[in-house]
């Protein structure tokens, strides 16, 4: 009789774990799906918790007559690429008007950008006048003249020779003359020279030239060439660099003696160093 009761309370035990299995599957698989179907894009949760499905709205196609005109440039390039997209459809007539009309288009475009070229270059001819080539001398006569130290139309011999200094200023013959571009002339005289002669001290106030005083050399052909004091050298006897032309300059060079470097009014025995007195070229005027 005890054994039989207790099969009896298994089975009914069975019989409930089974009921409740089949519960909690169930369960399960509604979870899922509900799950699955808040999940769906579908989908959207209303104000009061239904889920509602939502329609995607058609959208409305764009009309070409509706699009605003493009600006007037962008219109002529636009035509130009339809006439050239339609050439093909067009009649002989047609086609060659079309052509007319661009040829006088692209002859407009050009007399446009000519004058536009013409105009940008207008204010760099007018800074810049023209200026006429400076007329060759047929000799090589030289006069200077130095108004700061009271040297006027002073002849200068173009030559090597330093003997001709005891007569007078002269001009190393390697060096530039007034009428060449990029010329450094270089004048000698001497300080003290000879009475009686136009070397007589001639360069004798040279060192008391100043920046800005004014050199005036003559040619033959009665042209003048004013330079203006730019600066001062002291050198060696043996340094020959300060002779040479310096680019883009033109210029003068005076040299003459000085006892030793900033002594200036020693007057010998030594004469160590030469003072060089340099001026730059400011106007060339031709005569008349």
């Amino acid at each position: 009789m005890g054994k039989r009761s207790d099969r009896r309370k298994f089975r009914r035990r069975r019989r409930w774990a089974g009921f409740f299995l089949l519960l909690s599957l169930a369960l399960m698989v509604s979870s899922v799906m509900l799950i699955r179907d808040m999940m769906s894009p579908d989908l959207q949760t209303t104000a009061s918790g239904s889920v509602d499905k939502v329609g995607v709205a058609r959208v409305a196609s764009v009309r070409v007559a509706d699009a605003p005109e493009p600006a007037s440039g962008q219109k002529e390039d636009r035509a130009e690429f339809v006439a050239a997209e339609e050439e093909d459809t067009k009649t002989p007539a047609e086609k060659n008007k079309v052509d007319t009309e661009a040829r006088q288009k692209a002859d407009e475009k050009e007399a446009a950008r000519d004058q536009a070229s013409q105009t940008a270059k207008e204010p760099d001819q007018k800074s810049e006048p023209k200026t006429s080539a400076i007329p060759t001398p047929r000799t090589d006569d030289l006069w200077m003249s130095i108004p700061a130290i009271g040297l006027y139309d002073n002849y200068v011999t173009n030559t090597g020779d330093f003997s001709a200094m005891d007569y007078g200023a002269i001009k190393l013959p390697e060096t530039g003359f007034p009428w060449q571009d990029n010329a450094n002339t270089y004048i000698a005289a001497h300080r003290l020279g000879w009475p009686g002669t136009a070397s007589h001290h001639q360069f004798y106030d040279l060192p008391l030239l100043a920046k800005g005083d004014v050199i005036y050399l003559g040619d033959v052909n009665g042209t003048t060439y004013t330079y203006k004091v730019s600066g001062f050298k002291e050198i060696t006897a043996n340094e020959t660099w300060v002779t040479a032309p310096q680019a883009g300059r033109d210029m003068v060079s005076l040299q003459t003696c000085i006892e030793n470097f900033g002594d200036y009014w020693t007057m010998g025995p030594n004469w160590y160093v030469r003072y060089i007195v340099q001026a730059d070229r400011v106007s060339v005027d031709a005569a008349t």
